[in-house]
């Protein structure tokens, strides 16, 4: 795509074009209004962000694809590189823009992903989507959402979004994935020397005292009932899993402040992964 003119009068000023431009580098795709929400005092001067975003997008740095009838905002790869130089976050070498997620049809997946980033609270910037975990040459697990604490020592926390798309024994099968990840070794030492088998995920997380926790969100319904049942669905088939669940609905997370949320874990609790830490070490 060749990069368009730069109009003669930009319309925003440097910094929401920067702020901009980080918070698409963390989140991958959004709209106009979740940008908003994070930039702006309470999801105010959407219309701004709008024009911020037309600016970027006339100097090459931004591009949209269209969910249903809104707009929906991605980097392009001169906006990826140029955040990048910029050093204030980390750009995984050939992420992708979200320009295909978008015209797969998956932007309802990457904006529900958004939803629940930007409600959270605190920093973007402590956030990465579509992480690859790597388990061994066949197996790996992709994350949706990794937050990363910015204090040493603080918790690393793993986000799945489920939008009823797929089946409950698929959302099982994903969970179970994350479970042989925790569980994966590999060894320290060159070959044939006496070294130590570690475990592969403190590797990544050195800093988290235990096996990140799985935030599963489900949603794809307005029916929190339903909702229900998927969990208690999906707790059956997780029965006995070594790892720390938790649940919530999308719909109840949307209508309360974050410090409220109330996640229904059905794996380990906290506890019990302490206690299995200690077995395993």
């Amino acid at each position: 795509m060749e990069t368009p003119a730069a109009p003669r009068k930009l319309t925003s000023t440097a910094q929401t074009r920067g702020l901009l431009m980080l918070m698409l580098s963390r989140v991958r795709i959004a709209t106009a209004a979740q940008l908003a929400s994070v930039i702006t005092r309470e999801g105010t001067g959407v219309g701004y962000m709008r024009r911020g975003l037309r600016d970027l997008r006339a100097l090459g740095f931004v591009d949209y694809g269209r969910h249903s009838r809104e707009m929906v905002w991605h980097l392009t790869t001169l906006g990826q590189r140029t955040v990048a130089e910029g050093g204030d976050v980390a750009m995984r070498p050939h992420a992708a823009t979200g320009e295909r997620a978008i015209a797969a049809g998956l932007a309802p997946h990457g904006l529900a992903v958004t939803d629940v980033i930007v409600k959270w609270g605190g920093s973007l910037i402590d956030w990465e989507v579509e992480v690859d975990h790597t388990i061994d040459k066949v197996r790996r697990v992709v994350s949706d959402a990794v937050l990363y604490r910015p204090s040493r020592g603080a918790e690393v926390e793993f986000l799945e979004m489920d939008r009823f798309t797929m089946s409950v024994s698929r959302l099982a099968m994903k969970l179970r994935a994350y479970e042989a990840y925790s569980q994966a070794t590999y060894f320290e030492g060159e070959r044939g020397t006496i070294g130590s088998t570690k475990s592969l995920w403190r590797q990544r997380y050195p800093d988290s005292r235990l096996f990140p926790v799985v935030r599963v969100v489900l949603g794809g319904r307005e029916d929190v009932d339903a909702l229900d049942r998927r969990t208690a669905a999906l707790e059956q088939r997780i029965r006995g899993i070594r790892l720390r669940v938790d649940v919530a609905a999308l719909p109840r997370l949307m209508e309360t402040p974050s410090n409220k949320w109330a996640w229904q874990p059905i794996g380990l609790t906290d506890e019990q992964a302490q206690a299995h830490a200690r077995r395993a070490a």
